[in-house]
């Protein structure tokens, strides 16, 4: 498959490219800045600005597959929510289906819901409603919290873990149900691959627990009891606060509100579209 492939520098981006150029597609990756060294003559790296589709649009013309695997954790005075993950992709679905392609894939995110307070989950369900009025097939994956490999979430997670107090926001009972990368990217290669897997929206999520769990295997995997400090919802408003207003910090009003109401996937469209179960946590990634 001739494969146009969206936020290929990013973390899902760099999995997908990886699996899918082993398994023998040719991949055009969308990048801000080519690597240095590009070592794989299975992938052609298109240097250009998200943000400014008329630089980039016309290049899917001769794919076959386009994948979108872009997506931002916070707004800057540059890139919007509602630019980054609706109005570009929407675009993007757009030019392929006037291109004829065979299939769009959508990364989109857990809890997405166009009627959502939240912009980051609100402009993800945008693109995806938008997508699914296309008149080409299409998928939409919406994976909970995605670790593995170079993934930021887990880094920050096994520090706080580790810590000698780790403060928990809130009493660390809202649910969580990370999945690891290569089960999501095993996903995506069969939504290639398979005719079959079209037009749909599948939840993707891993082994369910809470947040104060987590971080408890977490410190177990580093060879440590964790000593939790559960930040009064005060204190926790107040930081979040200051982090919506300056920019700065561990969390804003958004990123509290989407994790206090916890993170739960239904797997049942994921087991009979793909035919696995994604597999237990593991704290080591």
């Amino acid at each position: 498959m001739r494969i146009f492939l969206t936020g290929a520098s990013g973390f899902i981006g760099r999995h997908v490219a990886a699996e899918l150029s082993n398994a023998g597609h040719q991949l055009t990756c969308l990048v801000r800045r080519a690597p240095t060294i590009q070592a794989d003559p299975a992938i052609q790296y298109l240097v250009a600005e998200w943000l400014k589709p008329e630089q980039w649009l016309d290049q899917l013309a001769g794919h076959e597959i386009v994948i979108n695997c872009v997506g931002i954790l916070r707004e800057t005075r540059q890139a919007s929510f509602q630019a980054v993950q609706a109005d570009v992709p929407i675009a993007l679905f757009e030019a392929a289906a006037q291109h004829k392609l065979q299939k769009i894939i959508q990364i989109s995110a857990l809890g997405a819901d166009v009627t959502a307070a939240q912009a980051f989950v609100r402009s993800k369900a945008l693109a995806d409603q938008a997508l699914s009025q296309q008149a080409i097939p299409w998928v939409v994956l919406r994976p909970s919290f995605v670790y593995g490999a170079g993934s930021y979430s887990m880094r920050l997670f096994r520090r706080l873990a580790k810590l000698p107090i780790t403060p928990i926001l809130g009493d660390g009972g809202y649910q969580v149900q990370p999945i690891h990368i290569n089960d999501l990217v095993r996903a995506i290669k069969l939504c290639v691959e398979q005719q079959a897997i079209a037009n749909c929206t599948i939840e993707a999520g891993g082994e369910r627990m809470n947040f104060h769990q987590l971080l408890a295997r977490l410190a177990a995997s580093q060879g440590r009891k964790l000593r939790p400090w559960f930040v009064p919802n005060w204190l926790s408003q107040l930081l979040a606060t200051i982090g919506t207003a300056t920019g700065l910090g561990p969390i804003n009003r958004a990123e509290l509100s989407l994790l206090l109401q916890g993170n739960i996937a239904d797997l049942s469209a994921f087991r009979h579209y793909f035919g696995f179960d994604p597999r237990p946590f593991q704290p080591h990634g």
